[in-house]
């Protein structure tokens, strides 16, 4: 009777005129016939009307064993005990106060130490909903582990120390009303900007669609990728240089860098608002030109209009650029860890790839493959003959290689000194395991799986050794170039 006995019925009221019948339901699988069924059959009986149209069923939070959550077992965990955090002394002294025989209360108690040795970390409310949200992929159950939910509280970190660190990119930019229409006709945005709007499109689009399908774990998922690989690992890293730039000739590049990064920003957390809705209110008051937006500005997030996705601003090519871009920036990367280059040094790339869509994106993004790939100097397609001889090379994929000119920073002798280290420590446990393989008995005493599993071990070990030899041989060649 709940849903139309709370609004006075069986009194015609204006409550119930106006709230009954509801839209949506959200309950647990457990108590599907014997409730849920029992209000549709009471609401037709005496109202003639579904009393809701949908039903969503949550899943069942488990512990990260599987086991449904039971003070006989003494593993249920307090949402409150989460959000602010408690002792394992305090969850050890809730099992002694409740009615458990002492062999339960034993038994639970070694299971919570095992489980919480240190107690359950301060996660907030918005660890656990964005934690709790993600494991509803998982389906009828959530096998719920705090290091997980300790995880989205590093989340809530970043988000905030990265929107704090954003925050100085744009304290002397003043948003208006219609600042991303004014960006997208401007004509001044640059390859990554569209990048970074069009990444926000997706996001809108894929957002809306996953809450109107009560997808909420693939909408969790789809904001924290935008937030922690489009925003802060590409964009916020590409546009450093150009907003420190203040000089005239890079006006119009710092603005639209500005407004991109503020609209990603704006619309990133009322994205994510639904889902972490303390952090976001916080953030999102601190933006600059708040309170100076017009009639249409709201005083909350919660009253802001959640974000659509607009087509015509969504931008595939500038994506598929990008991924070019960003596939070449890793083997730079990639070059440097391997050759050990330290941070200090800027180093010379060579690029060649195929002519076409993936030229023209390597050439329009030189200054960002600087940028992140840490290069001096990006050379795309030029001359064999302008390529020195000493060169790391990275293979990206059958139409791009990567070459980084590694002549006077590299400590050949040092670097091979380091390998034969390295080759020697493999041989040892490659030697065992040969002599174990090749002992009398062996093939006829030990079972199928292990000797497969050894077989496996030796090729692992085997191809090691290969690799470190190959890069040996590899520095000693490049050392005879550098003399010659």
């Amino acid at each position: 009777l709940f849903p139309f006995s709370v609004m006075g019925w069986p009194e015609q009221t204006d409550d119930l005129k106006a709230f009954y019948p509801t839209s949506l339901l959200e309950t647990g699988l457990d108590i599907l016939f014997f409730w849920v069924a029992r209000m549709v059959m009471m609401g037709l009986q005496l109202t003639d009307t579904l009393p809701f149209h949908t039903v969503y069923l949550h899943a069942m939070v488990r512990d990260k064993e599987g086991r449904k959550m039971s003070k006989s077992l003494g593993n249920v965990i307090d949402p409150l005990e989460v959000i602010s955090g408690c002792t394992l002394e305090h969850l050890l002294s809730k099992l002694d106060g409740g009615n458990l025989p002492p062999k339960e209360v034993a038994r639970a108690k070694k299971d919570q130490a095992e489980d919480f040795p240190e107690g359950i970390p301060e996660c907030g409310s918005d660890a656990l909903r964005f934690g709790l949200l993600a494991y509803t992929v998982q389906g009828r159950d959530v096998n719920l582990d705090m290091k997980r939910v300790v995880g989205y509280r590093l989340f809530c970190n970043k988000l905030w120390n990265a929107t704090k660190f954003a925050l100085q990119f744009v304290s002397d930019f003043q948003p208006t009303a219609n600042i991303l229409d004014e960006l997208m006709s401007s004509g001044k945005m640059a390859l990554r900007d569209k990048f970074m709007i069009s990444r926000l499109m997706a996001c809108c689009d894929t957002v809306n669609t996953c809450f109107q399908n009560y997808k909420f774990g693939d909408a969790q998922a789809a904001s924290y990728t935008y937030w922690m690989n489009d925003l802060c690992d590409v964009y916020l890293e590409l546009i450093k240089p150009v907003i420190k730039d203040t000089s005239e000739e890079n006006k119009d590049s710092r603005w639209a860098a500005q407004a991109t990064l503020w609209i990603a920003l704006e619309a990133g957390l009322r994205i994510l608002h639904p889902m972490m809705p303390f952090v976001t209110e916080e953030l999102w008051q601190r933006l600059p030109g708040r309170g100076t937006l017009g009639e249409s500005e709201t005083e909350s997030i919660m009253l802001a209009q959640f974000p659509l996705c607009n087509e015509a601003y969504s931008n595939p090519g500038s994506e598929q650029s990008m991924e070019t871009t960003m596939n070449v920036i890793k083997a730079c990367r990639s070059l440097r860890q391997q050759y050990n280059i330290a941070n200090k040094f800027s180093t010379h790339f060579f690029v060649k790839v195929a002519s076409g869509q993936p030229e023209d994106s390597i050439k329009s993004q030189i200054d960002d493959i600087k940028t992140l790939g840490r290069a001096s100097v990006v050379d795309v397609n030029i001359d064999e003959d302008s390529i020195p001889k000493s060169v790391g090379i990275v293979v990206v994929d059958e139409t791009t290689t990567v070459l980084m000119d590694i002549k006077g920073l590299v400590d050949y002798a040092a670097e091979i000194k380091k390998l034969q280290k390295q080759l020697t420590k493999n041989a040892n446990p490659m030697g065992q395991l040969e002599k174990k393989i090749a002992a009398p008995g062996y093939e006829e005493n030990v079972s199928d799986d292990i000797k497969a599993k050894n077989l496996e071990n030796l090729n692992g070990l085997k191809k090691k050794a290969a690799d470190i030899e190959e890069a040996i041989a590899n520095f000693k060649a490049l050392e005879e170039l550098e003399k010659n």
